[in-house]
């Protein structure tokens, strides 16, 4: 019996390109959790564009800078293509590409609700049943977030805030 393709549709496959090797391995293990597929990561400008060509890409996150080159002709080539894409950048929003001042932006550092919210807003909710932010809940009690995202957000009750319990 062949299996019903309504059944299990397609994740998206989301672009990376980020030239800051930490942030890259971050968004890598984040979009899986949030049921999204990584379809590549680049770090230039002509990786990203080569990727491009190849693979099948359904959104895509862009640092604006990649060390001294900028993110223009990916943003371009995406934007010929309808694929839609946020910008990621530690400095001002001025540094958009003026033709893309309208786009969506995640100002670094950002967390997993953050991204979360901003992906499901520009690229539509993930088709991942195991997706938190599909079925609603912001922090499941078992928490699948690498251990360092975890402590990054994590607060601690203070003992007077719980009546000095």
């Amino acid at each position: 019996m062949a299996a019903d393709p309504e059944a299990s549709p397609k994740r998206q496959r989301i672009l990376i390109v980020e030239d800051e090797p930490f942030i890259t391995l971050a968004l890598e293990a984040m979009l899986p959790e949030l049921g999204f597929d990584v379809a590549g990561s680049a770090a230039k400008v002509s990786t990203a564009l080569e990727l491009i060509g190849r693979e099948r890409i359904d959104a895509a996150i862009l640092d604006v800078n990649l060390g001294l080159q900028r993110i223009d002709p990916v943003a371009d080539v995406l934007a010929g293509r309808g694929c839609p894409f946020i910008f990621t950048t530690g400095y001002s929003v001025s540094g958009l590409p003026a033709r893309f001042a309208g786009r969506a932006v995640l100002q670094k550092p950002f967390g997993l609700e953050q991204l979360a919210t901003l992906l499901h807003a520009e690229f539509g909710a993930a088709v991942d049943e195991r997706s938190h932010f599909k079925t609603g809940v912001k922090h499941a009690p078992d928490d699948r977030r690498p251990p360092a995202l975890r402590a990054a957000n994590a607060t601690t009750p203070r003992r007077e805030a719980l009546g000095g319990v």
